[in-house]
């Protein structure tokens, strides 16, 4: 199956960034907007993400290698936020996006290893926009749980089109697992659930998905969450887009003067911003197609589309003097473009700088289109249309927080407070205490070159109270606690597919085959369940194969040939939650599966 649009593939060229200006400068103006209408008035909003695409991965951000006329064109013609922040790493930032809460909240306490599960129970932005009369899409990457009921088409999204796990070639993403140096062209994709072979380079068959979903729902108010999985790895593009840089040579001589010294970038360095610069040309021109549908269809004046990416980028490169990479509570790791733009609605060229974050997208855009309230909905994020409006708004005292590691955070271990101009960056808790800490002074020191905690230690202990008494409130979230599970044996989704992106087990869980892990399963329905094991390869002869939960155990012997699938069938599983184990064992060696699907036996 192929899935397509009427619409030209994407090319880049000097005509696509003729047609962009010639888009952004008719009928614009700088009327502020006001809260949804009623009716076919209620404006469509297409919510455009990008994954590992950093601050300085655009023209605009003076990056001189990159290509990105449509991006940059999109910025100079938008409302932007200057001090746009996300967390460090791609689900946290999704589960924010999302709900407008901070991703403990969620259920969300990593990017593997059964922490990228968003609580079903969580309130989405989808939810509220099908609530309100909208049709809900979701083309792309997901990455808040693969199976029900976390799944987009479980959180509001009418029509879908996604990969698994974190990313196409990871393991989660078993129908790409295995084409690791092919993955992202001609992928089987999940089209509402159901496993859809594609053509083409993914971005791409993203972006026609899309283009479909504008066509089909054009009459009515739509919001259309367009989340590239490009440019993170593997380093994948199309031929034209490689050539296109292969030969660039990469001078730090060339960038905007910043405090902080760039490094100097390796071989390595250099080969990998090549491909990633292919990529985002890649992405700018599947923007300028979404921008030449809306206006083809005769929409673009009552569209608001926001663009950001989820984190700051995973290899060394430009990065518009930012300090650190992805992962880092640093600005270069949190610190992100984000653009509203509204031809006719919102100020061109205008800059909002004043902190804002991922949480408070959610409850701008519900006040932005009038969606109905939510009875005992608490969110962390503010309500940005005060901003957008050009109203005075007085936010001294908000405080932003920022954390990543493996697994549920610890105190100051790559933790961040935002209060002000200041912020507060703790680095990790086995460290002396005058060593733990960094305090600085942004309005000055956007590289975060200078540590103050010496010259200004109230301010420091004052930031380190107030993440103290925030981390102690959100560890005890009842989605932490009380952790998502995949549900087994629904109408929804039966078969399951059970991955490695959704095992837990010891940290760094991936590809081993040699090892212990388990899922947290839900059983939602009585039943005889039928399981088949998939191995990373076929396993060795002689052992025994054994399922487990609670207290049923089945065990099977495969026999004498080495096989790379097996299966236990008719096992009576009764409603509860459990540790779904599995294992195979041959001698002293214990296999764990690559990924397990269970379905329920339908009479």
């Amino acid at each position: 199956m192929k899935i397509s649009s009427n619409m030209p593939s994407a090319r880049s060229g000097g005509m696509l960034a003729v047609m962009l200006l010639v888009m952004l400068t008719v009928g614009a103006c700088s009327k502020h907007p006001d809260a949804a209408q009623e009716g076919t008035d209620r404006p469509n909003v297409i919510l455009i993400i990008t994954d590992d695409q950093g601050y300085g991965d655009l023209g605009f951000h003076g990056n001189p290698d990159v290509q990105t006329p449509v991006l940059d064109g999109i910025a100079r013609n938008s409302t932007r936020f200057t001090q746009f922040y996300v967390s460090p790493v791609c689900a946290p930032t999704r589960s924010s996006l999302m709900t407008g809460r901070y991703s403990l909240r969620t259920g969300v306490y990593d990017t593997y290893n059964g922490g990228a599960m968003m609580a079903s129970e969580e309130v989405t932005l989808a939810e509220r926009f099908r609530e309100a009369g909208y049709a809900t899409g979701m083309f792309g990457k997901w990455h808040l749980g693969d199976n029900y009921p976390s799944r987009p088409q479980d959180q509001g999204f009418d029509e879908v089109l996604m990969h698994r796990s974190g990313g196409m070639a990871q393991v989660g993403d078993v129908t790409t697992y295995f084409r690791f140096d092919s993955a992202y062209f001609d992928a089987v994709l999940l089209k509402n659930g159901v496993e859809t072979p594609t053509q083409g380079y993914c971005s791409d068959v993203f972006t026609d998905g899309a283009l479909d979903f504008m066509e089909t729902q054009k009459d009515q108010p739509f919001f259309l969450f367009l989340s590239f999985n490009a440019p993170h790895t593997p380093l994948q593009l199309p031929g034209e887009y490689e050539a296109k840089y292969a030969g660039l040579a990469i001078d730090s001589a060339r960038y905007p003067r910043y405090e902080r010294p760039f490094p100097r970038m390796s071989e390595r360095n250099v080969e990998d911003a090549r491909k990633v610069y292919g990529m985002v040309e890649n992405i700018d021109d599947n923007v300028g197609r979404v921008l030449r549908q809306l206006e083809a269809l005769g929409i673009q004046e009552n569209t608001l589309l926001i663009f950001l990416t989820d984190n700051g980028p995973q290899q060394l490169r430009y990065n518009g003097g930012l300090r650190g990479l992805k992962s880092a509570v640093y600005e270069g790791g949190i610190r992100v473009p984000c653009f509203f733009y509204w031809p006719g609605k919102l100020p061109e060229n205008h800059e909002i700088d004043i902190a804002a974050a991922h949480i408070d997208l959610h409850p701008t855009l519900a006040a932005l289109c009038g969606l109905p309230a939510v009875a005992n909905l608490k969110q962390d994020g503010q309500n940005l249309l005060p901003l957008l409006r050009g109203e005075p708004v007085d936010w001294a005292d908000r405080t932003l927080f920022f954390y990543w590691q493996r697994g549920y955070p610890e105190p100051y271990r790559n933790i961040a407070v935002r209060k002000g101009p200041y912020k507060l960056v703790g680095q990790g808790g086995e460290l002396p205490e005058n060593e733990a800490f960094e305090l600085f002074d942004l309005t000055s020191d956007r590289s975060e070159m200078r540590d103050l905690k010496t010259q200004k230690p109230e301010i420091a202990a004052e930031l380190r109270q107030a993440f103290d008494a925030w981390y102690a409130d959100i560890m005890q979230s009842p989605h932490l606690v009380d952790p998502p599970r995949i549900v087994l044996g629904t109408a929804a989704e039966n078969p399951a597919v059970l991955n490695r992106n959704d095992a837990k087990g010891p940290p760094g869980i991936w590809a081993q085959e040699k090892l212990y892990g388990y899922w947290d399963v839900t059983v939602a329905n009585a039943g005889k369940y039928d399981f088949a094991f998939h191995f990373h390869r076929p396993i060795p002869a002689g052992g025994e194969l054994v399922v487990r939960l609670g207290t049923t155990q089945r065990s099977h012997f495969p026999g004498d040939a080495p096989a790379q699938t097996q299966h236990i069938g008719q096992v009576p599983l009764a409603p509860g939650d459990y540790h779904l184990e599995a294992w195979y064992r041959q001698g002293s060696d214990v296999y764990m599966p690559f990924y397990v699907e269970v379905g329920r036996q339908v009479p």
